[in-house]
């Protein structure tokens, strides 16, 4: 299949002004990609004539993802009947457990956030739709390693880098493989102060029809020393085997 460039150095640009969110310059943008200017500035002026990139104001240009852009992101959830299950799932759970609910899908090497849900009274957290985290110390991450076919969780793990986010990341690829084997075991995964250092989230697993891994929820609240996580984990792993059968998976276990 015939790959067209413009297009994918388009893609390339859209994707790498959506990962710096304070502006991305033509010149490291030409360097990244190995483009020639001259290419590179035409595709820009036409992708913010089109409100997909916006120009911030400055002393130096830099791009910045557009409104366009966020837009057309968010009509993913709306125009897939899955996400709208998930997301009336996760209102349900958001507000019976009073934490902030997320659901989330595996993007290369990264999770990234596609549903969040917030109690009544909201908890303050840094991820938001469309960001990403790192697969090994997020519990929707170390879900995803954990219950992906072997292969795949195998390649993902020897690519892995592993760097502490706080002290209580997992500090060599060893031991992060006896945390996902755990978590095999018990059904769901805890980020226990791994990524933000006064949060703990628990996760577990979504499946398709077919048995395919779609993705994991997770509930996030703030850190305290007297709070029972093994239940809060009992709980997300029921509620992620609900929003399963809703969706029309039938364990065989």
């Amino acid at each position: 299949m015939k790959i067209n460039r413009t297009v994918q150095r388009t893609i390339q640009i859209l994707s790498c002004a959506a990962a710096h969110p304070e502006g991305v310059s033509l010149d490291e943008l030409c360097e990244q990609f190995s483009l020639p200017k001259t290419s590179a500035y035409d595709i820009l002026v036409t992708l913010v004539q089109e409100g997909m990139l916006s120009i911030k104001p400055g002393p130096k240009q830099l791009y910045q993802i557009g409104i366009f852009a966020y837009r057309i992101g968010m009509s993913y959830p709306d125009a897939n009947d899955t996400l709208k299950l998930i997301a009336s799932e996760l209102t349900e759970l958001a507000q019976f457990s009073d934490r902030t609910a997320f659901f989330g899908k595996l993007s290369g090497r990264e999770v990234v956030y596609i549903l969040k849900e917030v109690p009544e009274n909201p908890i303050i957290t840094t991820a938001t739709v469309g960001s990403t985290a790192p697969l090994y110390c997020t519990s929707l991450g170390k879900t995803l390693l954990a219950f992906l076919p072997k292969e795949q969780s195998d390649a993902l793990l020897s690519e892995i880098e592993i760097q502490p986010r706080t002290q209580y990341t997992h500090k060599s690829p060893e031991e992060l493989s006896r945390d996902l084997d755990q978590i095999r075991s018990r059904g769901y995964a805890l980020d226990f102060r791994e990524y933000e250092e006064h949060m703990v989230c628990a996760s577990a697993p979504v499946y398709q029809r077919n048995g395919t891994l779609e993705g994991a929820v997770s509930i996030s609240g703030f850190y305290r020393p007297e709070e029972d996580y093994e239940k809060a984990g009992q709980l997300i792993r029921r509620r992620a085997a609900e929003i399963s059968r809703l969706l029309g998976y039938r364990s065989t276990a």
